[in-house]
């Protein structure tokens, strides 16, 4: 099976390899410590879900039935997940707007006394809660991984007893194959699991056999409509609504057509969707930072990258490729090729490419001047944007 995603991971794994520190032989000590530390917190993290091991045994039973019972059982969990969370989120919002106006009140007054940075903090802690208010499936095999991973990393150091958690991406495989979207980056903690990630697509593989796999990936700035793109093109039903829906990235299994899969020799197209760049809920140089770890990652999976414009605005534009260009240098070091589209939506009229000729003219001068930033922070030697890119910015 050809996998560029199982083989992109593995390249991770690799260079995180390459990267850690030689350890002196003073330092054995340090190590040895660091490794008790880590186990002992996988321990803690495997008691801790102890209680909770019936109702895995009751998730287990489902993938015991038929691929369609385990899809009408993660439906009607979404459903119970969404009727659950709507009470605490509509508390949450009512208690936030009403904080807001309370700070907005204190502002017109040009209140400047204690009482208006207390009521902030208390709205950016209401914020808080409600960014963390929301759940759903992807948050319990967020939590099948983690045990997994726990039970997997203390299994190497000792023999253990192998119970229901070896089974877990046997379920997830199921699920994913059907057609359910699985969280590949964990949007909260900004984290890949790669031996979940690993095993999950072993058994796709297990199941499936020996086919070719197009990863398809995305990339664009928050609320520019990549998942609502996606969804039109291919018929899925990634998250949608203004702000930021997605957090990290979720990858959908697509089986093709006989006709697609004669035309272009491949059996399935994996979906990358992944969260918005620039979002608001993010700020300084933590923005800039993880939008480049996002932008790298999301490249370097795909066999192809949409890259994802809304608008005719060339600010906008250069803040999607500007992030794009450094990605595109990291894959240079890797030995990596990977191909891009750019998806220019919102045209109004195809005339209005003339109207912006001299903007345009600008944006060329922009970019290669931001390909030589990004030419001596990764230490490379292009000069202009097209010796990144195969880009001609006349014929957009």
């Amino acid at each position: 099976m050809e996998q560029r995603l199982a083989g992109s991971l593995a390249e991770l794994k690799k260079h995180k390899t390459k990267c850690d520190p030689v350890n002196e032989p003073g330092e054995a000590e340090s190590v040895d410590n660091n490794d008790k530390s880590t186990s002992a917190g996988r321990e803690s993290e495997i008691k801790s879900v102890a209680p909770s091991v019936t109702n895995e045994k009751g998730v287990m039973e489902v993938n015991k039935s038929s691929n369609e019972s385990s899809e009408e059982s993660a439906e009607e969990s979404e459903t119970l997940e969404d009727s659950s969370t709507d009470g605490d989120l509509s508390t949450i919002l009512q208690s936030y707007d009403k904080k807001w106006s309370e700070v907005l009140t204190l502002k017109k007054k040009h209140d400047k006394s204690d009482q208006l940075e207390s009521k902030q903090i208390e709205l950016d802690q209401i914020s808080a809660k409600l960014q963390s208010a929301t759940f759903g499936l992807e948050h319990i095999f967020r939590e099948m991984g983690q045990i997994y991973e726990a039970h997997k990393s203390l299994q190497k150091q000792r023999k253990r007893r192998q119970t229901d958690w070896v089974k877990y991406p046997e379920l997830a495989a199921e699920l994913m194959i059907s057609g359910h979207p699985m969280e590949l980056m964990d949007g909260d903690a900004r984290h890949v699991p790669l031996t979940w990630i690993s095993s999950l697509l072993d058994e796709v593989i297990k199941k499936l056999g020996n086919k070719k796999v197009f990863v398809l990936s995305v990339l664009g700035v928050q609320s520019s409509g990549k998942s609502t793109m996606l969804n039109a093109m291919f018929g899925l039903q990634f998250a949608v609504s203004a702000g930021r829906c997605t957090k990290g990235a979720f990858m959908q299994l697509i089986k093709v057509s006989e006709e697609i899969k004669t035309n272009f020799q491949f059996d399935y197209v994996l979906v990358v969707d992944t969260e918005g760049l620039r979002a608001l809920e993010l700020e300084g140089n933590t923005n800039l930072h993880h939008d480049n770890e996002l932008a790298t990652f999301v490249v370097g999976l795909g066999n192809m990258t949409l890259i994802n414009i809304f608008g005719e605005n060339p600010a906008d534009m250069q803040d999607v490729l500007q992030i794009v260009v450094q990605a595109f240098m990291r894959m240079k070091k890797v030995k990596l090729s990977p191909s891009c589209v750019f998806v220019h939506q919102n045209v109004t009229d195809v005339a209005a490419a003339e109207k912006n000729m001299d903007g345009k003219r600008r944006l060329q001068e922009k970019l290669d001047e931001m390909a030589q930033l990004a030419a001596k922070e990764e230490v490379c030697d292009a000069e202009c944007f097209s010796d990144v890119i195969a880009f001609d910015v006349q014929k957009m």
